[in-house]
């Protein structure tokens, strides 16, 4: 079975109205610029706080939820303190928020219904064996990719690939193999609306910043083939995958990736040698 071998771009969730920072990393919680008739904006920047906290950002101070929110420093003080009282947010011993476990619990409840709905752990494992490195099984939710299981291999350079990456943890759609092979199950209609409110951003060495360039990449994607990323989110790491069919019948977009250290494997290598393996297994999960 052929596979699509392309390199593709990077890009994250558009915000028109905040400044890309350092806290930032592209992945802000969308609000709309604009209040929205029969439609609640303080729920919106409200649910927005709770996604403030995605990735590495797992404590913020006011000052950085304000930035973050673009809102006054007043006003995310009152959403978070009504959070707390809510048993949403909690705060640490340097009075910065954190999720509360109660937060947590829905991201938590996704992740378990979708491993009992696939029954994949098994053919991961065997993924796992057979490669000798990560292999993870991840769902579209938003404008990201979430793993809900992921196997960690041990080779040598293995972690330093991994970036220490676990179940619950979420990465960008574009420039990820996981998440690439995630938008080819997409109708069109899913993908042009995904993609309008995404932006283009450097990530890794090979990172494709031109947005033209990175549509007419998925669009030339088969849903049937792996797809790769060279080096596009971290320097060192690579990998390859392939959409889950089967799932969508449950309503879920799901994909495996099996990613390894770029000292491990050449582009062309990862693809004759690991691709097949990859595609195989995707195509093996039945329930």
């Amino acid at each position: 079975m052929p596979i699509q071998a392309d390199v593709w771009a990077s890009m994250s969730p558009r915000r028109d109205d905040i400044t890309q920072s350092d806290l930032d990393r592209g992945d802000q919680p969308r609000i709309a610029a604009e209040p929205i008739v029969r439609y609640s904006h303080s729920l919106e920047v409200a649910l927005a706080m709770l996604e403030c906290f995605r990735g590495d950002r797992t404590a913020l101070g006011i000052f950085e939820l304000a930035d973050l929110l673009n809102v006054s420093r007043s006003t995310a003080h009152r959403y978070a303190q009504t959070h707390v009282e809510l048993g949403n947010l909690e705060q640490d011993r340097k009075r910065r928020y954190c999720l509360a476990g109660r937060a947590a619990d829905p991201g938590t409840k996704l992740i378990e219904t979708i491993n009992r709905a696939l029954k994949a752990r098994a053919v991961l494992e065997g993924l796992r064996n057979d490669t000798g490195h990560t292999v993870s099984l991840g769902v579209l939710h938003d404008a990201r990719a979430v793993f809900v299981e992921r196997l960690h291999g041990h080779k040598r350079g293995q972690y330093q690939a991994d970036h220490d990456l676990r179940v619950g943890a979420n990465v960008p759609l574009y420039c990820t193999a996981l998440g690439k092979a995630l938008l080819t199950g997409l109708t069109d209609n899913q993908r042009n609306e995904l993609l309008e409110h995404l932006k283009l951003t450097r990530h890794g060495p090979n990172t494709i910043t031109g947005k033209k360039r990175f549509i007419e990449a998925i669009e030339q994607a088969d849903p049937h083939h792996a797809v790769v990323s060279d080096e596009e989110l971290f320097s060192g790491s690579r990998s390859i995958a392939a959409l889950v069919p089967r799932a969508l019948r449950y309503g879920y977009t799901v994909a495996i990736d099996v990613t390894v250290p770029s000292t491990a494997f050449t582009i062309e290598q990862l693809v004759r040698q690991i691709g097949p393996l990859v595609e195989a297994a995707a195509g093996s999960i039945v329930h």
